[in-house]
């Protein structure tokens, strides 16, 4: 009997059709690219990015790529680096800084800090120096810490494990010319966002009424030191301390430091390598107050202050009479989030302290009622864009905090990056 044909028989082998078969191989780079701006993390698009060597190419070629991920997925806070306590607080720990991690649910994000040399073993590699470290900044992935023993400076990268540059102070005669005249406050570092192998390493010093920044560029491995120039601003008679500076701050391309007073801000520009100084309003002068020049989401510079449990951000804006000054933008109370994220130990704490500022985010500590600065604080995270505020984790607040931010590694930009450098490698 012959067969009869059926809808559900398939066609002899001879008859079918070949189908095409696409794999991510043969995707094209724009394609790949579109596929990788959905993915959740940098340290997600890190791992996948690194699979292969043509994966890394679309990556690494596309700065229109970079900058669109990077709108999209802020880099993430992998933890705070901690300086040690001073040894009048604990004569018996070794000057070494301590680094706790943030306690995220991306796998990839916490396989990056596992991977990392979050303990700066780096360091030991320097021999004749002992672990009298601590940080004076921390940007673009890179730590910059001095030992004040050996008089030596260490820039390092954890994420990468290993120490890019160390300096010896004792055998420089630039910085030994710049550190023997007037008062040296700590070295700020300045990353490039489009090379991320270059930095540069600034410190500045001043006298009764001059400053002076020497530079370390990474690119020609030498310091320059600039000339002394007057401050653009004299104090009144009688108050002849105000040009005692604060620690050092950082926003878009500038360097920041809060006079003694807290009157005014002293500003380096990065860029031309001018000074100049800005008015602060009269509530940040309140001893009470503490505040960070940081910057917003979109790198829009801010200033964001605490005063009891109030946090405040303010702009620089051009009012009616054609003057820039900083101007409040919004100001809010934060003691219902603070029970809510901290439930009934909030009663503990009478005031928070801001003790940084990073990519649109606060990060935050709480101050114990009775003073006792070896009692724990907690450290918390506020969005500045939606004032929502985040516990981190507790730990004993005593010395100055830094958060280390994932950047954009070396890898994924130009042919920086070591890579694959050839098939089979």
């Amino acid at each position: 009997m012959a067969r009869h044909k059926s809808p559900t028989n398939s066609p002899p082998a001879e008859h079918r059709k070949k189908s095409s078969t696409a794999t991510i191989a043969s995707l094209g780079d724009d394609i790949l690219l579109e596929i990788f701006l959905r993915l959740p993390s940098l340290a997600t698009l890190v791992r996948a990015a690194l699979t292969c060597r043509g994966w890394r190419s679309a990556v690494a070629s596309s700065p229109a790529f970079r900058r669109r991920f990077q709108e999209l997925h802020p880099a993430p806070l992998l933890g705070l680096f901690f300086n040690p306590p001073g040894a009048v607080q604990d004569p018996a720990l070794p000057a070494f800084p301590s680094f706790v991690p943030t306690r995220g649910t991306d796998r990839d994000q916490a396989a990056a800090i596992r991977g990392g040399d979050f303990f700066l073993t780096s360091l030991q590699e320097r021999h004749g120096v002992h672990n009298g470290w601590d940080i004076h900044d921390c940007r673009g992935g890179y730590v910059l810490l001095a030992n004040g023993d050996q008089e030596t400076m260490a820039v390092v990268n954890p994420l990468a494990r290993r120490s890019e540059r160390f300096f010896d102070f004792g055998h420089e005669d630039t910085l030994e010319g710049h550190r023997s005249f007037g008062m040296v406050h700590r070295a700020c570092l300045v990353c490039s966002r489009e090379d991320p192998t270059s930095f540069r390493v600034v410190i500045i010093a001043h006298d009764k009424s001059r400053l002076r920044a020497t530079v370390f560029c990474s690119e020609t491995g030498e310091w320059s030191v600039r000339p002394w120039v007057h401050i653009p601003v004299r104090p009144r008679r009688g108050r002849g301390e105000w040009w005692i500076l604060s620690n050092n701050m950082q926003a878009d391309g500038f360097l920041y430091w809060a006079s003694k007073n807290r009157r005014y801000l002293v500003i380096l520009n990065t860029t031309t390598m001018d000074f100049s100084v800005h008015e602060l309003p009269i509530f940040l002068h309140n001893r009470h107050c503490t505040f960070v020049v940081g910057e917003m989401k979109n790198g829009e510079t801010c200033i964001v202050y605490a005063i009891s449990f109030t946090v405040g951000v303010l702009f620089r804006r051009t009012e009616g009479d054609g003057v820039d000054r900083w101007v409040l933008d919004r100001a809010e109370l934060l003691e219902t989030q603070l029970v809510r994220v901290l439930g009934e130990i909030m009663e503990n704490y009478n005031e928070l302290e801001v003790v940084a500022v990073r990519d649109g985010f606060a990060y935050l500590a709480t101050s114990e009622r009775s003073n006792d600065s070896g009692a724990p604080s907690w450290f918390l995270s506020l969005c500045l864009e939606t004032m929502i505020l985040e516990k981190l984790f507790q730990r004993t607040y005593d010395s100055s905090v830094h958060p280390y931010v994932m950047a954009w590694p070396a890898s994924l930009v130009g042919n920086y990056g070591r890579f694959a450098p050839e098939d089979g490698i």
